[in-house]
């Protein structure tokens, strides 16, 4: 019992008297504790995660530690480290150590809780699995660190947010048990407002606690805003009464919704902004109040019926576009921002595949909204499938000021060898960025058209996501050379997407003069290994045979599309030392991806 104090009959009790609701989900979290399992919350923000967490650890008597999960959460922090100035002049020594939160947990025995687990690199992620299987770790220079037994793990993660975010390995998958918490209900969040705001205005409560729960279920709207959101709002209603000393108007009502929703609300709809929608909820609860009607809200509600006619809607015009775009483009017009809206949080693939496939018949103003969606689903897709990549490998190296860690081992061998230290001679852990420059070499020839375009636009973004310090040129061609983007060169992500969405396939091919260019564009940029990624249907129609400037790359790797000529692509890229991957649809090339890192 002294070893467990998660099996304490009365803390379900305790804990509960701070929460309010979530009886259900105490009981489970408190059980899987008392288990001796570790656990992972899924829920959106505002969800009691924390709290609850919180008031179980100090209920149970046991520290709690809580680490933000990031791309930057190295083993080092996690772990902790060994002070370098200490060690630097008197050696390694346990008192030097300086223990991170997952040390601390586990000599304390206390709960650590990861929040946006899903964007902790792989490196960090992979500590882990030890701690939670054999409850313990091995730190170098210091031995085996053994578990409490009340050590446990806590993970939590937002199932709505996928930009920077990756999927997490079954082996750590394995190890937890998972729980997922919603959205309380109606009057559970009423309570809570009530609570954390302290006031007794009934009517703003509930006008509060309405509008932020219509933000969720909004067609426009990916995530809407959390419980949060009603307690910003209630407070700055509350403070904006004591300045006016009036009576509120409808528009103090909608700036104070605006102050506390619209950074809550991430849209799916770019041709709306969180503005709009809070307006369009506001007015029209107040109506309904005003009315004191109790008819539910129509029109913007989405339900599951809705949602699954729009898949149905979706898979049939796919299959429409395949023997016959012109007409499915024409149904699509007529219902855009719903049927490729749907894909931001629903069959995203088979979405941008039917944009793909229809674009070119669209007209220019369905074209317009049907790009931004296009681009929004791009840049969420790649940023899923590439984010386990990003940065590189930690690697050791000489200082330099984008360093993360001291690496204690190596500097000290330095020290030895050289007799002195300065700063110039720190060894570091630092993300591997060798001196690498890649090149997307697009051909918009008037052979490349529709799904050919949409796969350049897929790997550009996951280049953009997976090099660091933008080390990538993105060029177009022909006969003539189009710079998309220059190689070290900043441009926003959804720029480039755009601009390459935008590309109009004409005129012959020289594919020749594209690798040159393209090739001397990155070795006077510095690059001392060169990748290029060729996307073609392999049709040679103007200038030099490629096959004699392929090998001037270090790799040069051939995406091709079907044609009769992917025998010559495949050609360019055996020549080129790199790899030939036949690409038909999006989903195929998702799975290129791995070929960028290689």
């Amino acid at each position: 019992m002294r070893d467990n104090p998660y099996i304490k009959r009365e803390l379900i009790r305790r804990v509960a008297k701070y929460i309010v609701g979530r009886r259900r989900e105490i009981l489970a979290i408190i059980a899987a504790l008392a288990a001796g399992k570790n656990v992972l919350l899924e829920g959106p923000p505002g969800t009691t995660k924390s709290t609850i967490l919180r008031v179980i650890a100090k209920e149970s008597g046991v520290p709690f530690y809580m680490v933000e999960g990031s791309a930057d959460l190295t083993p080092q922090k996690l772990i902790g480290i060994f002070n370098p100035a200490h060690v630097l002049k008197k050696g390694y020594k346990a008192e030097y150590f300086e223990p991170g939160p997952l040390f601390r947990a586990m000599k304390e025995g206390g709960i650590l809780y990861i929040e946006e687990f899903n964007r902790m690199s792989e490196d960090a992620a992979n500590v882990l699995i030890r701690a939670m299987e054999e409850r313990e770790i091995v730190v170098p220079r210091l031995g085996i660190i053994k578990a409490k037994p009340s050590f446990r793990v806590i993970a939590g993660m937002n199932p709505y947010d996928d930009i920077g975010t990756s999927r997490v390995s079954r082996a750590i998958m394995d190890r937890f048990c998972r729980l997922r918490l919603d959205y309380q209900s109606r009057e559970e969040e009423i309570e809570i407002v009530k609570i954390r705001t302290k006031c007794g205005q009934e009517w703003l409560i509930e006008l509060a606690v309405d509008l932020t729960r219509a933000t969720r279920t909004h067609p426009a709207v990916k995530m809407g805003a959390s419980v949060r959101g009603a307690i910003d709002m209630v407070l700055i209603v509350e403070y904006l009464q004591k300045l006016k000393r009036e009576e509120l108007k409808f528009e103090d009502i909608y700036d104070a919704a605006v102050l506390a929703l619209s950074s809550k609300i991430w849209m799916k709809d770019p041709d709306k902004t969180p503005e709009d929608i809070i307006k369009e909820l506001l007015e029209e609860i107040l109506k309904r109040k005003s009315h004191n009607s109790s008819k539910k809200n129509r029109g913007f509600f989405r339900n599951e019926y809705i949602e699954e006619k729009l898949r149905d809607e979706i898979e049939y015009l796919l299959y429409l576009s395949k023997v016959s775009p012109l007409r499915a483009s024409l149904l699509l017009e007529n219902n855009i921002p719903d049927l490729l809206g749907h894909g931001m949080t629903n069959n995203e693939i088979n979405v941008l595949e039917l944009y793909s496939r229809t674009y070119s018949y669209l007209r220019r103003k369905q074209k317009y909204l049907a790009k931004k969606y296009a681009t929004g689903l791009i840049l969420r897709i790649t940023s899923r499938s590439i984010h386990k990549h990003l940065g590189g490998k930690i690697i050791t190296d000489s200082f330099d000021w984008d360093s993360d860690d001291i690496d204690l081992d190596r500097t000290l061998e330095e020290l030895v060898e050289r007799g002195t230290l300065d700063i110039q001679h720190l060894k570091v852990y630092k993300r591997d960025r060798r001196d690498r420059l890649y090149a997307l070499i697009i051909d918009r020839s008037f052979s490349m058209s529709g799904i050919k375009i949409i796969i350049a636009a897929i790997v550009a973004a996951s280049l953009a996501y997976a090099t660091p310090w933008n080390r990538y040129s993105i060029i177009a061609f022909n006969t003539e050379i189009e710079f998309i983007k220059k190689a070290l060169e900043y441009i926003p992500r959804e720029i480039i997407i755009d601009r390459i969405l935008d590309l109009t396939p004409e005129g012959y091919t020289d594919i020749a003069r594209a690798i040159k260019e393209a090739h001397k564009h990155l070795v006077e940029n510095g690059a001392l290994e060169t990748i290029g990624i060729l996307i073609t249907d392999g049709q040679w129609t103007w200038g030099e045979s490629p096959l004699k400037y392929a090998p001037i790359f270090t790799k040069l790797h051939v995406i091709g599309v079907p044609s009769k000529w992917r025998g010559f692509a495949k050609a360019i890229a055996t020549y080129g030392h790199g790899e030939f991957i036949l690409t038909r649809d999006v989903k195929a090339a998702l799975d290129t991806l791995p070929l960028l890192l290689s």
